[in-house]
């Protein structure tokens, strides 16, 4: 009995010292003197993504688009001095740029989210987190591209709207202005044509007074 404990326990001594071995000396290793003499595990390291600049990114592009789009179906002068017109372009550029930031970020993530799997974790729960994942990018784009149609479309209505008014406008300011001439000239055709009228009147008159009647024999 004696000699089987005998034996556990060198066996345990040699345990220890292999790993005093792989560990090295206890001196060397003081981690309440100085923390910084624990070994170091090279680890791939991910950018760190600046994400206020993402997002003034994303507001430039939305900015760009909206404002390309506007200008492609309505005039300057529209785009600039027209209240309604101004409310709406900001409104479509925060949303615009929402989409494109939502989109950005969730590209980030997803590639983070595949360098880890890469790089080992290969739990089911991380295959998951990436199918639903891909499944949001999905809906963003399909958002994306949706808005920007509404926007077209809105775009091409209030530009016929506004010719519309155009035309409106200027029809009325011509009859305004032409009005006045117009009576006149009705006024004066209605005299000239009852003054021929009666002219023409006479005329028959004295045609039928010059008119010899000729006798006729059977």
């Amino acid at each position: 009995m004696s000699e089987k404990k005998q034996t556990i326990s060198e066996q345990a001594d040699e345990i220890r010292r292999e790993l005093d071995n792989l560990i090295g000396d206890n001196d060397d290793l003081d981690v309440d003197s100085d923390p910084t003499d624990l070994p170091i595990i090279n680890q791939p390291s991910t950018p760190m993504v600046n994400y206020a600049e993402l997002k003034g990114k994303a507001s430039k592009q939305a900015q760009k688009t909206i404002t390309s789009l506007m200008k492609f179906y309505l005039d300057a002068d529209i785009i600039e001095k027209d209240e309604y017109i101004k409310a709406k372009k900001q409104m479509d550029e925060m949303t615009m740029a929402s989409l494109i930031y939502q989109l950005q970020a969730g590209e980030k993530a997803l590639t983070t989210l595949l360098e880890t799997i890469d790089g080992g974790e290969l739990a089911p729960r991380m295959f998951e987190v990436l199918a639903t994942l891909q499944k949001s990018m999905l809906d963003i784009i399909k958002s994306q591209t949706m808005y920007l149609m509404a926007a077209e479309e809105s775009t091409k209505r209030i530009a016929r709207d506004a010719e519309l008014y155009n035309k409106r406008v200027n029809d009325s300011e011509i009859e305004k202005a032409i009005g006045g001439e117009e009576a006149g000239n009705v006024m004066r055709g209605t005299k000239d044509l009852m003054a021929k009228i009666q002219m023409g009147i006479t005329n028959s008159d004295e045609d039928i007074e010059d008119i010899e009647i000729e006798e006729i024999d059977e």
